[in-house]
């Protein structure tokens, strides 16, 4: 999650759409009054900056997780705080609605069928989780899969300006850099990469059923970039 005040804009960071390394790209370019969230393995990177939590029990939350299970990342006891996959509807919350409104908001998404067999791999080889069959996955636990349209929508009510496709990656850079006066490189920097072992063809993990329940659960996704499980 990032917002600009340099270029007047506000990154909103989905899941496995290349996020990461789009944020680490787009942080080069922010100003010191800027801000950038964490990720897990980046707190003293120096790419993140002005995120809070803004209290005084900010510094401790940030290191104690125990503290993260207690407290919700909404509490007034922390004041403002900014993290990695914050929905647009906190961030205009925290920063107000004229800045919201005046400010080029955007995020990038990914077909949800593609996704869900890449977030299942990142889990199972990226973070060396546990995982069960992924068609029981998609059964049992689809509040762990990456639904990111609460992340861009309010209701049924689109949030940001833009919503770039992950597949056309490059032509997004390009709009970039001349809407927003970006030097962004290509490729991008390389960040959660590399841990899909063997990976099919994503339709190859799908039965009727599965396929089925993805298109549920994702319906405003789907709908809104005219997704089709083909492709």
């Amino acid at each position: 999650m990032i917002i600009s005040h340099k270029h007047r804009f506000i990154f909103v960071k989905t899941h496995k759409t290349a996020g990461s390394s789009l944020e680490v790209a787009l942080a080069q370019e922010c100003g010191d009054s800027d801000i950038v969230s964490h990720m897990e393995d980046n707190i003293a990177s120096g790419i993140p900056r002005n995120y809070g939590p803004t209290s005084r029990l900010g510094s401790a939350y940030n290191q104690r997780k125990l503290l993260r299970k207690l407290v919700g990342r909404h509490s007034p006891l922390l004041g403002e705080f900014y993290y990695e996959h914050m929905p647009a509807t906190r961030i205009r919350d925290l920063v107000g609605a004229p800045l919201w409104d005046s400010y080029f908001t955007f995020c990038f998404e990914r077909n949800p069928w593609d996704k869900a067999v890449s977030y299942y791999l990142w889990k199972q080889h990226g973070q060396g989780r546990d995982m069960p069959a992924f068609s029981e996955y998609i059964e049992k636990k689809p509040h762990r899969l990456p639904r990111d349209a609460d992340l861009y929508f309010d209701g049924n009510e689109l949030m940001v300006d833009r919503v770039f496709e992950f597949r056309e990656l490059s032509n997004a850079l390009e709009e970039l850099r001349e809407r927003l006066g970006l030097k962004l490189p290509e490729p991008l920097p390389r960040e959660k990469t590399g841990v899909a072992v063997e990976r099919k063809d994503y339709r190859d993990y799908y039965d009727d059923e599965s396929k089925a329940r993805i298109g549920r659960l994702f319906e405003r996704e789907i709908a809104l970039m005219n997704y089709r499980f083909e492709g």
